[in-house]
């Protein structure tokens, strides 16, 4: 079973949700670990600012860190069944849903991006012997790191 979940806050978060007592009222386990595709848990730009040239110098603003600049890059090609991708795809179409994101290790509080948020496409060669799977992208701001 995948580590990697996503899941209500209706619960404290935790690295493992499956064995959450009480158990949340969403838990989407993704089918595989992404190990053959790409998990970027520092995908956003952290921190804001800019760089003006001038006649003389150089003018620097710093704006520091602001929450929701960090991001979470989850894909994976082949990975997904149809009733996982149904989870996702109504998580994601949620307006201001808010979850909890866990790889197993650590935990964060986040919101599917838009847009972009969540891409899934299915593998046609694999569809015509008859096995529907999906590739899949996820992409998640971060609110908060919980654990």
């Amino acid at each position: 079973m995948s580590k990697f979940a996503i899941y209500s806050t209706d619960i404290s978060p935790t690295t493992d949700p499956g064995s959450a007592s009480p158990p949340p009222s969403l838990l989407i386990q993704l089918d595989q670990d992404p190990i053959f595709g790409e998990y970027d848990q520092m995908a956003g730009n952290i921190g804001r600012g800019s760089v003006h040239p001038t006649l003389g110098g150089v003018i620097v603003q710093d704006f520091g860190v602001v929450n929701g600049d960090n991001r979470i890059r989850i894909s994976e090609r082949d990975a997904l069944s149809q009733s996982t991708i149904n989870s996702l795809k109504s998580a994601h179409e949620t307006v201001n849903g808010e979850y909890y994101f866990t790889d197993g290790y650590n935990v964060w509080k986040v919101r599917f991006a838009r847009p972009n948020g969540f891409r899934y496409w299915r593998n046609m060669l694999w569809q015509a012997h008859g096995q529907t799977v999906y590739s899949y992208e996820i992409n998640f701001i971060v609110l908060s790191e919980e654990i």
